[in-house]
């Protein structure tokens, strides 16, 4: 990953709040109450109202450059929270292959991503994935989907006003929510 690409502090705009607010809804579905979760990636806002939240979570996050990092297999998380990030790495299948070390049968991995059409793709994004590329992909780390929700993308309403392109994206920008699991 392009150290460039992980800003510190990070802003919160209308479009994060938006997309944290959704993350944590999401979240809050899917994971049982104190649980342990690996958040992929560096601390953000999204790990501190994970932690300050209801569920009691005790999460830990990577460190390092994830197209080169090793886990220990070691430790064993509940859950796995890999969002917004994979479309960022030059080798998001060595990130999937290392995660596995730190699944067991019953560990829930969240992948989380932009779904856009190609002429919306942006700079600093490597990937741009649709479901038949994710599924490959999953396919080939050894993972199984067992579902997938699509969620609006908004932005702040004059956004849409000024281009083109910002007029597309009112129509054509999602985030994807992956649940996977290790293939039985």
């Amino acid at each position: 990953m392009i150290p460039e690409l992980a800003q510190t502090p990070y802003q919160i705009t209308p479009q994060l709040e938006d997309a944290m607010g959704t993350t944590l809804k999401y979240v809050n579905r899917k994971v049982k109450p104190s649980s342990s979760m690996l958040d992929v990636g560096q601390r953000n806002p999204l790990t501190e109202l994970l932690e300050k939240g209801n569920l009691n979570l005790k999460i830990e996050n990577t460190e390092g450059d994830l197209d080169v990092f090793n886990l220990k297999d070691d430790v064993k998380y509940d859950y796995i929270l890999y969002s917004h990030t994979i479309e960022h790495q030059f080798n998001p299948l060595h990130t999937l292959l290392e995660l596995r070390k730190v699944m067991t049968a019953e560990t829930r991995m969240f992948v989380i991503l932009p779904r856009r059409g190609k002429l919306l793709w942006c700079k600093g994004h490597f990937h741009e994935i649709d479901d038949y590329r994710m599924k490959l992909l999953l396919d080939r780390a050894g993972l199984d989907i067992l579902s997938l929700e699509l969620h609006k993308a908004w932005r702040p309403w004059y956004f849409y006003l000024t281009g083109f392109k910002p007029v597309l994206r009112l129509f054509f920008e999602f985030n994807a929510y992956y649940e996977v699991r290790l293939k039985p």
